[in-house]
């Protein structure tokens, strides 16, 4: 027999889904949270009637706009004093939790402000049909009501198994001030059978702002359980960061990585196009603009000057805190050629600007003594040490070359600066940084790309200069037709090996900004917990749990992009924190079963209504505003199962 859900969903929809919206898909949020993760972690069929007027729509911007110059057109957006500005302090949890108002953050999906239910007694009607408790299936329905009723029904829960019977309702139980939250209260209300044995499973969610959540969690057989126990229960951090939200400390790292973002999305839009016989130049949209004579003079000076020497030296064994290492890193002195270069050639304001740059570079990497010899290991460095050394002819760039070469040394750059923050912030090792990259790189690559420059210079061992006797112009192999530069190919023509001006690849380079953007979304994260919870003594923990996941690919960043992670603490680093405060949420859920069957009963608190407005208008009431007392809005889920 089958038991696939499915099947009910297809009957159901085909009787029912003239009158109503089926889906079968994941829970609505509000749900997951009145039932707990327990009950809603597989997929269920959800009736409910939906509602579309007034919906909105919305747009991607396409063209890329750093939020340092966004900021700019807004000059007169001065929130200072403003109740709706978030000024969250290291040991203010309970007042964020006591006035979450000042938020204005929906709990709710905005598709879900569409959902609209159903009188309660005719969701009854269609649960207590013959045919519908025949359904061949295993898993939940659950039916969506408006709460119009005497108590306040808000959804219906009919499971289907093989043997047992399983049905279950959650209903808004009222308003209720947090000191009338009790152990006694609760064990009453559940109610047990003679015999049966009692199990609590407790969460208490504290909110230190709106994206950090502390959720402690415990679960216990007394008959009277602690509803709030700080000394053996498990922590778990649950913060997300959104690239909207990045703050003036970090935002210069992330418009770096935004540029990388882009300009790789450029390169892989002109191979595409080229594949497809569309014929273009490549475009830069990045670059802010510079005078090409002011670019000339600062190439020149770039790689002429003596640099690192000039520098002041620091005690390495001076104390800093995560911030102070990230107001360093800004102002870091710049010492490899190609990371000075890259923050010269990212302002070329187009294209045809950028190649005039690279050719500025390589006829001074040509005629001028260069004293900042390269030391990074990426292909720019090498052209520039071969054209110094006198082993090449200028090469000719073409395609999207130019920006393939900025691209690679930008990647290099950006990494460095994520280097120095962590190794000079003592939170991490350069190990764990390149750790899960560099695994996977070694799985995607089994060892055939090497370097050719061994093989080369056999080669070009005879090129010479034009004034040398009997030399003529000096050979080069760096000018490619197009159908050379397939990925992979070695070689032009039969046994001359092919000398490629980049080195890109379109995974790899995914692989290194998504690989970039963990990164600094860790680093984001530890902020987050350095200024809100100052604990310190975590942040090592915290990396190593964050930087060993495998990366996220990510091909494009916007200000929608988001990390959302849990991290475990040990409940010792938190307990000083949340000793005293009232939790922002508390779900309860007692359990008591016996031979016969099992009564499940959830209790949800919450210090805001979680469900949509247009939803819970039936039960919303104005008597949180008439009680001085911090008070919970109540949720009661009840589920009995019994044998069939």
């Amino acid at each position: 027999m089958s038991v696939n859900l499915a099947n009910i969903y297809a009957e159901l929809l085909r009787k029912y889904g003239d009158n109503y919206t089926i889906t079968y898909s994941a829970p609505p949020s509000y749900l997951t949270r009145l039932v707990g993760a327990r009950e809603s972690t597989n997929k269920i069929v959800f009736f409910y009637k939906e509602d579309r007027r007034g919906g909105t729509a919305t747009t991607t911007p396409t063209k890329l706009l750093l939020k340092s110059e966004r900021g700019k057109t807004n000059t007169d957006m001065d929130l200072t004093g403003s109740p709706l500005k978030d000024d969250c302090v290291v040991d203010a949890i309970g007042d964020i939790s006591l006035e979450l108002r000042i938020v204005n953050r929906n709990p709710w999906r905005q598709d879900e402000e569409y959902h609209r239910g159903e009188l309660a007694d005719k969701a009854r009607a269609i649960i207590c049909t013959e045919a519908f408790q025949q359904g061949d299936g295993l898993g939940s329905v659950w039916f969506l009501c408006d709460g119009s009723d005497f108590g306040h029904t808000l959804l219906l829960q009919y499971e289907f198994n093989k043997t047992h019977f399983s049905r279950g309702i959650v209903s808004y139980a009222g308003v209720m001030p947090s000191y009338m939250v009790t152990s006694q209260s609760l064990v009453r209300q559940h109610g047990m059978a003679a015999a049966a044995q009692l199990e609590t499973y407790i969460e208490n969610c504290y909110q230190v702002n709106h994206h950090m959540t502390l959720c402690c969690s415990w679960s216990t057989p007394a008959p009277l359980p602690l509803l709030i126990d700080l000394s053996g229960c498990n922590v778990l951090l649950n913060q997300s960061f959104r690239v909207g939200d990045c703050g003036p400390l970090t935002e210069d790292f992330m418009n770096q990585l935004r540029i990388l973002a882009y300009i790789r999305e450029d390169i892989v839009s002109y191979h595409k196009d080229e594949r497809a016989g569309v014929h273009r130049d490549p475009v830069y949209r990045c670059g802010s603009g510079i005078d090409m004579d002011e670019l000339r003079e600062s190439i020149n000076k770039t790689m002429t000057e003596v640099s690192g020497f000039t520098d002041v030296f620091t005690d390495n064994h001076a104390e800093y805190d995560i911030e102070e290492v990230v107001q360093r890193a800004k102002q870091r002195k710049l010492t490899d050629l190609t990371d000075q270069l890259w923050e010269l050639l990212k302002c070329c304001s187009s294209f045809k600007d950028l190649k005039i740059a690279f050719n500025m570079l390589f006829q001074c990497a040509v005629r001028c003594n260069i004293v900042n010899a390269p030391t990074n290991k990426n292909r720019l460095a090498e052209i520039i040490s071969n054209l110094a050394n006198s082993r090449l002819a200028m090469p000719c760039l073409s395609g999207a070359e130019p920006l393939e070469l900025l691209l690679e040394i930008g990647l290099e750059k950006v990494y460095k600066d994520y280097e120095f923050i962590f190794t000079e912030s003592k939170v991490c090792s350069t190990s764990l940084l390149k750790s899960s990259s560099e695994s996977t790189n070694a799985n995607l690559n089994d060892g055939s790309t090497t370097n050719d420059l061994s093989k080369l210079r056999k080669s070009l061992h005879n090129a010479v200069r034009a004034d040398t006797p009997g030399g003529g112009m000096r050979k080069t192999l760096l000018h490619h037709s197009a159908g050379s530069k397939q990925p992979g190919a070695k070689y032009q023509n039969g046994d001359v090996p092919g000398f490629k001006n980049s080195n890109f690849d379109e995974q790899d380079s995914v692989l290194k900004v998504s690989k970039l953007f963990q990164i600094h979304c860790t680093l984001e994260h530890l902020l987050m917990i350095h200024i809100h919870l100052n604990l310190p003594n975590v942040y090592a923990d915290v990396c190593t749990q964050l930087l060993n996941k495998q990366p996220r690919m990510v091909e494009s960043i916007d200000d929608n992009l988001s990390d959302v992670v849990d991290i475990q603490l040990s409940a010792h680093y938190v307990r000083e924190h949340l000793d005293g405060k009232e939790p922002h949420s508390r779900q309860i859920t007692m359990r008591s079963h016996s031979t016969f069957g099992e009564h499940t009963t959830t209790f949800y608190f919450n210090l805001e209504n979680i469900c949509p407005p247009e939803l819970a208008q039936c039960f919303q009431c104005d008597d949180k505003e008439l009680v001085k007392e911090r008070t919970y809005h109540c949720w009661l889920y009840r589920k009995i199962r019994t044998l069939k």
